[in-house]
């Protein structure tokens, strides 16, 4: 079974030897982006990483456009971080002291007291930011470290019909699910991963693929724990070029490496990019949650509806979607197709502000309504694991901010 079942097998201790010592290694662009977040030591420690590998260092032409693309944003990301945390801290300050202030007390604070060394905490504060900033990588020359350790190991552009041919095969894909890239809106993903077959075969090699692609068109989880690349990947990859695939999130991918080499990885650089990998995930959820705070209240606004009950509809009918998509009981179909009229009826509802509407009217709104087409690209966004898990969060924002809205409308 093993033989063809490949990809749903773990590797053995001989294929996992020759994916080290004979595999093409390929970091994604995410990997390489992080190189401008990163203090010289560690850098130059992952710029080693990767040079090691000598003429087994290769770039896919997706990979190394997205990154010509991409490197200017991130260092200008990076240091706009720094400086969004000296202006919390500034404001942070404010408030606190504003509190004091407004605590009326007789007698003044002792001399030496913690009270009076407020502001020398937070101008220390401010100092080491600055420090930090100051000490950041120049954006050029990381740029031109990366741009001289990929010279000749990038792939040529493939042909445009090619390019066409992948970019229709990347949609079909993202409608049937199937991984790699249906997690994401553009077809990036799956001409990497075509460009990662092409090659494998072409040089009869494994590829080890270092990836901070956390999304699940690239990983096996189970129960909150990442057991690997999909195994329908590793399947595929397999029986299309006869060669191994594999992949590793940065961190891991280093903390590995030291294993085998400690004198090339230093452990605060393998937890700096332990740390790195954190920063972008949770930067990931947050650019999730602004997305569906600003496309709920758009849509509730032009409707004047609250967008709190637009969002917890939006969320069940795309639950309720999910679970016929996934179920093969024609009765639970029938029942999940109820329940989905039943949302809809109900969103048509608040959405018409028409309790009373005829079949007739209630098929013409979704027909024509534009708040209606609206509603259902937001519940189409739900879908996505990583949108649908940030909306209780979003909701709670969005009640937040429509019961101060009544507050003040009441007072």
């Amino acid at each position: 079974m093993r033989n063809i079942f490949h990809g749903y097998y773990q590797p053995t201790d001989a294929e996992f030897k020759k994916l080290w010592t004979e595999g093409l290694l390929v970091p994604d662009n995410n990997v390489l982006i992080h190189l401008f977040r990163f203090m010289p030591k560690q850098r130059e420690e992952v710029l080693a990483a990767f040079k090691s590998f000598g003429d087994r260092l290769w770039l896919p032409h997706q990979v190394a456009k997205e990154f010509h693309d991409g490197w200017r944003s991130a260092d200008s990301s990076n240091r706009g971080a720094y400086s969004k945390l000296r202006e919390d801290l500034t404001k942070k300050k404010g408030e606190i002291d504003d509190l004091i202030r407004r605590f009326s007390r007789f007698d003044p604070w002792p001399e030496g007291s913690t009270m009076n060394q407020i502001a020398s905490f937070f101008d220390g504060l401010s100092k080491d930011i600055d420090g930090a900033t100051s000490n950041l990588p120049d954006a050029d020359e990381v740029f031109a470290a990366v741009s001289n350790l990929f010279e000749g190991k990038v792939a040529i552009q493939p042909e445009q019909k090619h390019i066409d041919a992948r970019v229709k095969e990347a949609e079909r894909r993202m409608q049937a699910k199937i991984p790699p890239g249906y997690m994401d809106k553009r077809p990036g993903d799956y001409l990497i991963w075509a460009e990662l077959k092409e090659k494998a075969k072409a040089v009869a090699l494994p590829i080890l693929f270092v990836t901070d692609d956390r999304k699940e068109d690239w990983w096996l989880e189970q129960s909150g724990k990442t057991i690997g690349p999909r195994p329908e990947l590793r399947q595929e990859f397999f029986s299309e070029t006869g060669q191994m695939f594999y992949a590793y999130p940065p961190g891991r991918f280093l903390s590995m490496l030291r294993e085998r080499n400690q004198n090339l990885i230093s452990p605060e650089t393998v937890q700096e990019m332990e740390r790195a990998e954190l920063a972008s995930d949770l930067s990931e959820r947050l650019r999730n949650r602004q997305f569906l705070l600003e496309e709920a209240e758009s849509v509730a606004l032009s409707a004047f509806v609250d967008p709190s009950s637009l969002l917890r509809l939006a969320w069940r009918l795309s639950r309720a979607i999910s679970a016929e998509a996934m179920s093969t009981n024609p009765a639970t179909d029938a029942e999940l197709a109820a329940l989905q009229d039943q949302i809809s009826r109900n969103a048509v509802k608040l959405l018409s502000h028409d309790n009373d509407m005829g079949e007739d009217e209630y098929s013409e709104f979704k027909e024509r309504s534009s708040d209606w087409e609206r509603f259902m690209r937001l519940t189409k966004a739900i879908s996505r694991e990583e949108f649908a898990d940030e909306v209780p969060a979003v909701l709670q924002v969005l009640s937040r901010r429509y019961n101060q809205v009544r507050k003040k409308r009441t007072f």
